[in-house]
């Protein structure tokens, strides 16, 4: 089986490092446009607010429509929805109508969210968090298939209507984002939802694989599950030249990363642990020992020559069972590395995969 590739976006941005926000989305649309050019399958962009790790994505549907013509090949992700902050019908309308300004590209990545910073800027208990994600899921997918129907439920109530504009696709593929929780996984496949992960995570690559095992056992469709897994990525002709030019810029983007979980575990350990979120803590403590060559020891992130990469996503997908590897490939680097790391993998490691 042919595994698709991905590209996948989630900046750090800081302006004292890398410029103005109008540069930031420059950067990002004309990577966009390249992926498109290259024959990537799909672009995902994900949703983050309040804080320089995707902070500057906070609107993310609004940065595809704007791109729906400039790309009018690859699909366009969203990865993902953070459920818990958003009306569900609005999400709804607002997908429905990218479905129909990018021609039917559009597919929808679902998730719990984690950041406390987002919940208390929405002012969202995130003891809540779980129970307003399966909510908001159930009506955004019920209303992105055009059918009338009521809801009454804990967070949200409505009378019979249906969503306008309808969508092109019948629906939009959705998909659920899961990173430690193993009763998200299970979820997720007894709901019949493609899957996404993170392999960078995940404290190893056996440990994930036993989650998504949870997950396919959980399985209920007859078509087979689509699982996705978001890799970090720089190809340079030879290991070592690869980790040079990576190495610094992927070690910033994991400081922001860690300075966006270390309030809300400071929080945790004050307050207590909300049982959504019980698996988080651990997550955070294993950003403190994170080096770049100990992430690719262990297969998490993909930096080094073609054949390496080839090597570390193949390990991947056997592992995981991924039909596609959603690859980010910008992490600070100055960009026409990021775009020579592009033209390499889709030369000489997709093929292989």
């Amino acid at each position: 089986m042919a595994i698709s590739s991905d590209v996948f976006s989630l900046p750090t941005f800081a302006g004292s490092v890398d410029g103005s926000p109008t540069a930031m989305f420059k950067r990002i649309s004309e990577l966009t446009v390249l992926a498109d050019r290259l024959g990537f399958s799909r672009a995902w962009f994900a949703e983050h607010h309040f804080q320089p790790h995707g902070g500057i994505l906070s609107a993310p549907d609004v940065l595809i429509a704007a791109l729906a013509e400039r790309a009018p090949r690859i699909r366009f992700g969203l990865g993902v929805v953070q459920v818990p902050y958003h009306h569900p019908l609005s999400v709804a309308e607002r997908i429905a109508t990218l479905d129909q300004v990018t021609g039917g590209r559009v597919e929808l990545g679902l998730g719990r969210a984690f950041l406390k910073c987002e919940y208390d800027g929405f002012g969202i208990p995130m003891t809540e968090s779980r129970a307003r994600f399966n909510e908001g899921v159930e009506v955004i997918v019920t209303a992105l298939t055009g059918k009338e129907f009521a809801h009454d439920g804990r967070f949200f109530q409505f009378p019979e209507l249906h969503v306008e504009p309808p969508c092109v696709q019948e629906p939009p593929p959705v998909w659920v984002a899961a990173a430690t929780t193993p009763e998200t996984f299970e979820w997720a496949g007894r709901n019949g939802f493609n899957l996404m992960v993170a392999p960078l995570l995940s404290p190893d690559l056996p440990s994930l694989g036993e989650k998504v095992s949870l997950y396919l056992n959980a399985w209920t469709k007859s078509d087979p599950p689509q699982i996705i897994a978001n890799v970090h990525v720089h190809v340079a002709a030879e290991d070592e030249q690869a980790l040079t030019e990576a190495e610094a810029h992927l070690g910033r983007y994991v400081d922001e990363t860690r300075a966006a979980g270390a309030s809300a575990i400071a929080t945790f350990h004050r307050d207590g642990v909300p049982a959504d979120f019980k698996h988080y803590p651990a997550l955070g403590k294993r950003w403190f020992d994170f080096t770049v060559r100990g992430a690719v020891k262990r297969g998490a992130v993909a930096v080094g020559s073609p054949t390496n990469c080839r090597h570390i996503l193949s390990s991947l997908v056997d592992q995981l069972h991924c039909t596609s590897i959603a690859a980010t490939f910008d992490f600070g680097q100055p960009q026409e590395l990021v775009e020579q790391s592009m033209l390499r993998y889709m030369n000489e490691v997709a093929g292989a995969l």
